[in-house]
């Protein structure tokens, strides 16, 4: 049931074309960073990985709105459940965060972009990061779709303000003392501190920093799902 469910919502997705804009502004943004070379390995993969988080982010909230409502009708009455539904679209969203990790992450090695070679050890932190950080933005987008927040306006607003707050969460840590930032913020900050000083921290330390971003991520989709199987889309769509 899940595989043709994917596959229908990629191809209305693709065929919507509302995935032109975000995927086109990290293409662009990634191939704006390399215009120039020589660069530093980690540094530039922590710097494209934010813009994969912020891309992704916004892919996600035109995925979760790109159906029309009776069209969502049909496939949850087929479907009979709005669990299957919800993982459906987490699962596709994670298909095309997939592809473009992969090629933010070996672009700039097939061009020879970096100042030394990057190694297989920095291109699998690398797409681990990527990876994480894209779906940390599709996490956060599940709760701005319209049926969650009607006004676009709001989510949009709502959206921007959690990407700027959850970049400069370093800052952020430094003015607020205490581990509420730290435990409330998307950990996008932190992610993206580890990937640049990937050659300093111990591997433990990056471990635990990849873990932090994978439990915020399980927890916010868990909390998707099981609140959707509580919702009415009748009401909500």
């Amino acid at each position: 049931m899940m595989r043709p469910l994917i596959t229908y919502m990629l191809k209305s997705y693709t065929s919507s074309q509302r995935y032109f804009a975000p995927v086109a502004s990290i293409v662009i943004s990634v191939l704006f960073l390399y215009t120039y070379k020589p660069n530093p390995v980690m540094s530039s993969y922590a710097a494209t990985a934010i813009i994969l988080f912020i891309g992704c982010a916004w892919m996600g909230l035109s995925f979760l709105n790109h159906e029309q409502a009776v069209q969502r009708q049909v496939i949850l009455v087929h479907l009979q459940s709005t669990v299957k539904y919800g993982l459906g679209g987490i699962l596709t969203l994670a298909l095309f965060t997939l592809v473009l990790a992969l090629l933010v992450v070996v672009y700039p090695v097939v061009t020879g972009s970096f100042v030394e070679p990057a190694g297989l050890y920095h291109m699998t932190l690398a797409f681990a990061g990527h990876m994480l950080l894209g779906m940390l933005g599709i996490s956060i987008a599940l709760y701005l779709q319209t049926s969650w927040v009607p006004k676009s306006s709001y989510a949009i607003g709502i959206l921007l303000i959690i990407l700027i707050v959850s970049v400069g969460g370093k800052k952020l840590e430094e003015l607020i003392p205490g581990p509420a930032v730290c435990v409330l913020l998307p950990p996008a900050a932190p992610m993206m501190n580890a990937l640049m000083n990937a050659d300093e921290l111990s591997f433990m330390s990056l471990l635990g920093s990849f873990a932090h971003v994978l439990v915020y991520i399980l927890l916010l989709c868990g909390f998707y799902l099981y609140r959707s199987g509580r919702m009415d889309y009748a009401k909500n769509l």
